[in-house]
């Protein structure tokens, strides 16, 4: 086996050796002889067919026959019940129950306040609280004005089962001096001592009230109130009142019918005499409403008893969103009977005469329409017309008489007016910090008999703004206008056989602006420092014909919580 590989290499490389030799000879090494033309053939290729084939052939279809198992199946899935999630309930901040104010200012003024509360309580809450403001500075060429005024006040409520039981008392003792005169038909000031011209008003009141409390809407609602006042004077002239409410209301659908019962009684004992009256007030009503609109229809039929009239009025409300919480037109007409009382007098006005007739006046028409909405998220406005008929308005009048010839009391006198009113607002309010309020009134009366709305202003006009710097500084800025008034006055005329007589003239009171400021730093979250300054031009206007106000005056005190 050896052997033969070994000849089999000798050959191989033998062959090797002669081709290495050839081509060291180079192409004319060797001899060709051509014994005839080359001619070359192509042998045949042989073509592969690409085409598809087609085969003819089809299978015979066979028919499949489906049919449905009418069989339910059934599934048992359990749920497995979610633990709701629990949120951690914020502790109740703590609250101050007690709050005391104290502060003193120019013409000897002192102002003390104090507030006691019972807190937090699903049973009962109670406040009790106190109030006195003084003042005894004198005012230039006037008689002697200090005055004061004294609150005491307590309230209770108490929650039972779908109800709230209020409990109220008040007791208030009001001093003030009339220290205003006609300087007209007096040349000289008159002298008066504190005690000669010091009248002294008592007020002692109980109010209580039973009101529902439920969730449910389909239940009777109903409402009870009952209150008494006892209203005096110095010279031991009294009014003794009394009133009672019931309101009953029950939803059928979408709407919700009710009524209210008022009965409120008046007795007057007065040096000239004593008079008594009550007004019996029936009120049914029937409430609507639908997704943009709510409306109330109703009708008050008053009874007045010193009168001996009955009345039916109007008692018809209702408000139209044309863009949700930005526009919406309202409007409202009603009627109404009220008592020109010893103490709703002396509240409008203290320097009146205690030799006074009462009456009762009848809003016959109290018409407002009116157009409210939100420029933007910041801005507001309102705007509304109003048209008022009314029998009886009270105008207070300077008139001399046995016991009063400078004039230093005012009467009150009644006529029959019909009042037209325009009024405007624009409100600017900035997160908790800023706010602004501007709003513009303004009245046209026509009288019956009277020639002019006795101390009536035909504009008012007051702008009001606050501003919170971190709830550490609050500023406020109070601005008001009263425009022009006319005074009734009765001015000498002659001396007669049987006294002295008057002419009846009226006398123009300027329109004035008076504006106030306050500031507050708060110390701590119960202690705070205050300031209030109140006709800042110092100007003696005058609130009534011959009652001038103080210059500027102003209050610094404190104030704490405890």
């Amino acid at each position: 086996m050896k052997k033969i590989k070994f000849l089999f290499s000798f050959c191989m490389l033998s062959n090797i050796i002669m081709s290495q030799t050839i081509d060291g000879n180079g192409l004319n090494a060797g001899q060709v002889n051509v014994v005839q033309d080359y001619k070359p053939t192509l042998a045949d290729a042989i073509k592969i067919n690409t085409n598809p084939a087609i085969n003819d052939s089809a299978p015979a279809i066979t028919n499949i026959d489906y049919s449905n198992i009418n069989k339910t199946f059934v599934t048992d899935y359990k749920l497995e019940p979610i633990t709701p999630a629990k949120m951690k309930g914020e502790p109740l901040q703590k609250l101050s129950n007690n709050y005391a104010k104290i502060g003193f200012g120019n013409y000897f003024t002192s102002n003390l306040e104090a507030y006691i509360g019972s807190g937090r309580s699903k049973k009962m809450n109670y406040v009790f609280s106190g109030k006195h403001f003084s003042s005894a500075g004198n005012i230039k060429n006037q008689g002697y004005a200090g005055c004061s005024e004294n609150n005491l006040k307590a309230e209770a409520s108490f929650f039972v089962p779908d109800h709230v039981i209020n409990v109220k008392g008040l007791y208030k003792n009001n001093t003030i001096h009339y220290y205003g005169y006609d300087k007209d038909s007096n040349d000289v000031q008159p002298i008066y001592t504190k005690s000669q011209n010091r009248q002294i008003y008592n007020l002692l009141e109980f109010n209580s009230d039973l009101i529902q409390n439920t969730k449910n809407e389909n239940a009777l609602y109903h409402e009870f109130s009952a209150g008494f006042y006892n209203f005096s004077d110095k010279l031991k002239n009294q009014e003794n009142s009394f009133n009672l409410m019931a309101a009953l209301g029950k939803k059928v659908g979408n709407e919700l019918y009710g009524g209210r019962l008022l009965f409120n009684y008046f007795g007057n004992q007065s040096s000239p005499d004593s008079s008594e009256a009550a007004i019996f007030t029936i009120n049914p009503f029937v409430k609507t409403s639908g997704k943009r609109w709510h409306a109330r229809l109703g009708i008050n039929v008053v009874i007045e008893t010193d009168q001996g009239k009955t009345y039916f009025l109007p008692d018809i409300s209702g408000k139209y969103n044309i863009v949700e919480d930005i526009l919406s037109i309202y409007a409202d007409v009603k009627g109404y009977s009220y008592r020109n009382s010893f103490r709703s007098l002396t509240a409008t006005n203290p320097f009146i005469s205690p030799a006074i007739n009462f009456t009762t006046s009848t809003v016959k028409l109290d018409a407002v329409v009116g157009l409210r909405g939100n420029i933007n998220q910041h801005l507001y406005f309102n705007v509304n017309g109003a048209y008022k008929i009314i029998d009886s308005l009270a105008l207070f009048v300077n008139t001399p008489h046995l016991f009063d010839t400078l004039q230093t009391a005012f009467n009150v006198i009644y006529d029959n007016a019909k009042i037209a009113r325009f009024y405007g607002e624009l409100g600017y309010v900035m997160d908790n910090k800023t706010t602004i309020a501007a709003w513009l009134a303004f009245n046209q009366y026509t009288m019956d008999k009277e020639l002019k709305p006795w101390q009536l202003p035909v504009i008012e006009a007051g702008v009001k703004s606050t501003y919170n710097l971190g709830d550490k500084i609050i500023l406020g800025l109070d601005i008001f206008y009263v425009g022009t008034r006319y005074a009734k006055v009765s001015q000498f005329d002659k001396y007669t056989s049987t006294g002295i007589d008057f002419k009846i003239a009226e006398r123009k009171l300027n329109g004035y602006v008076d504006a106030s400021i306050n500031a507050e730093y708060r110390y701590t979250k119960k202690v705070a420092a205050f300031i209030k300054l109140n006709n800042l031009a110092a100007h003696p206007y005058q609130i009534w014909n011959n009652y001038y106000s103080q210059r500027l005056n102003g209050v610094l005190g404190i104030n704490f919580s405890f």
